[in-house]
């Protein structure tokens, strides 16, 4: 790994860039990282490496086994099945509460960031469409005023979110995303619960199957393709 200069670097920027790498899958399920070469390639002491790597353990990115060092999380199908199923159920909670509670302003304005017609250009800008996707399920909760519901929600994306990165840049997923999205909105701006609920588990379930459907093959070979093209 290429070494990153600059000036001193804090656990929580530490933090940050190993969470990048591990989510831009330059760092891969199953590989070996030490406190020693990560120091080393963010040019700091290894004490805020190791409080990054703890946060990191908890939030499921990595997992420590004793006497054979710090690994970037596999992927367990069973439990990410299960992790899909306790979102569903809460998206659903969110969703309720929103076609009570989230004002119609809020929901307009959720309305037009997500509208189909905005698709291509919101590409051609090169958005982050899964940092945006993240914040849309996030804001179902906000936006009824359940923060409880909302942290709830981040600690299960924490657990999946590179799964969810792979699922919403799969083919053609990007503009199904604004559709599924816009439906839910439509919905709720009509405080229809049981239909808001309905299109909300339809679109978790579509990333939930791509999940079941990922085999160690299939990441093998998007890991082959990744490190040839870093090494062009």
């Amino acid at each position: 790994m290429t070494k990153l200069p600059g000036k001193r670097k804090t656990t929580a920027e530490i933090y940050q860039l190993i969470r990048n790498k591990i989510t831009s899958f330059e760092m891969f399920p199953g590989d070996r990282v030490t406190e020693h070469e990560l120091a080393d390639l963010f040019e700091v002491s290894r004490t805020p490496v190791r409080e990054a790597l703890k946060r990191l353990e908890v939030e499921g990115f990595v997992s420590v086994r004793p006497k054979h060092g710090c690994f970037i999380r596999d992927f367990d199908i069973v439990e990410l099945a299960e992790y899909y199923d306790i979102r569903i159920a809460l998206e659903q909670l969110a969703v309720e509460h929103a076609c009570e509670s989230m004002p119609d302003k809020l929901v307009k304005q959720a309305m037009e960031a997500w509208d189909p017609a905005r698709h291509d250009d919101d590409m051609a800008r090169g958005i982050d469409l899964s940092v945006k996707d993240e914040a849309f399920h996030i804001g179902l909760a906000e936006g009824a005023q359940k923060p409880m519901l909302a942290d709830m929600l981040r600690s299960i994306n924490n657990r999946i979110r590179i799964i969810r990165r792979l699922d919403i840049n799969a083919d053609n997923r990007s503009l199904r995303t604004y559709r599924e999205h816009f439906e839910v909105l439509q919905h709720i701006l009509n405080r229809d619960a049981g239909k808001a609920k309905l299109a909300i588990k339809r679109h978790i379930l579509r990333s939930r199957d791509f999940a079941k459907t990922l085999t160690l093959t299939a990441l093998a070979q998007k890991k082959a393709q990744i490190r040839a093209g870093n090494t062009r």
